[in-house]
């Protein structure tokens, strides 16, 4: 279980609450603080109160989420890795249902399930979120469609260790789609399996922060597109949002009504 951090401490904290809520009992979780504040005193307060073993690293500098995941992929036990993005949620049942997946079908190399991408409203990297609109988001692998979006949201994949050492892991030279292209990799070692039921994920995405916005587009992310076009033979592909690519598939956005108390 791999939590990169940097910057966020109140919503690290939310993320290690609800890894600690899985009804799944075998969780080893290893944070990893990708250059940023100090969150020690977090750390502390999630192995007291969680009940969840927790090794903590700390980069010296920030390096990315290719780099940081890597490193803490590197240390932890386990054959199966679970990613959450330390501004994610997990729900409650979420662990339980990708290994079932997984110990179901011994040729995927990776399960997910749905994500709520929650859109919230300012630009506040930490703090309680104020979210503004919903969409519930997941649907059956389909290699055509993959070619073109990805749909498989980070913090709601578990895959098998050994696939991912077979692919070569994160490309650490990608500062943007890292796990776009893990997945496209991962998919030559085995079945991408989904996961349907209950929600199992919740997302965040800030629409006025630019700091999870896959559409905005600069030269780095216009390359890194072009770049796994030509790696794996993949059409055109347009910079995109999880929820663009949500919206584009007919997913509905519901607006959620916020308290200006």
């Amino acid at each position: 279980m791999i939590i990169p951090t940097m910057r966020r401490p109140l919503r690290l904290a939310r993320a290690l609450a609800s890894v600690a809520a899985q009804t799944y009992p075998q969780v080893e979780v290893v944070v990893v603080n990708d250059g940023g504040m100090p969150v020690e005193a977090v750390i502390e307060r999630a192995r007291r109160e969680g009940g969840r073993p927790i090794t903590y690293l700390a980069l010296a500098a920030n390096m990315g989420p290719s780099v940081a995941r890597s490193r803490a992929i590197a240390v932890a036990s386990g054959e199966l890795i679970a990613l959450l993005d330390d501004d994610d949620r997990f729900r409650p049942g979420h662990l339980a249902r990708l290994v079932g997946a997984l110990t179901a079908d011994p040729g995927a190399a990776l399960a997910y399930d749905d994500a709520l991408i929650q859109v919230e409203e300012g630009t506040a990297a930490d703090g309680e979120p104020r979210v503004v609109a919903e969409c519930r988001f997941g649907l059956p692998y389909d290699e055509a469609k993959f070619d073109i979006d990805d749909y498989i949201v980070t913090s709601a994949a578990l895959f098998r260790r050994e696939a991912y050492e077979a692919a070569g892991g994160f490309d650490a030279t990608l500062p943007f789609l890292e796990d776009w292209d893990l997945w496209l990799r991962l998919r030559q070692r085995g079945r991408l399996v989904y996961a349907p039921g209950e929600i199992g994920v919740d997302y965040s995405l800030r629409a006025e922060a630019g700091d999870n916005l896959g559409s905005t587009f600069d030269a780095r992310r216009r390359a890194a597109l072009d770049l796994l076009s030509a790696r794996y033979g993949l059409p055109r592909l347009e910079p995109k949002t999880f929820l663009d690519v949500a919206r584009g598939l007919g997913f509905a956005v519901r607006p959620v009504a916020v308290s200006r108390r």
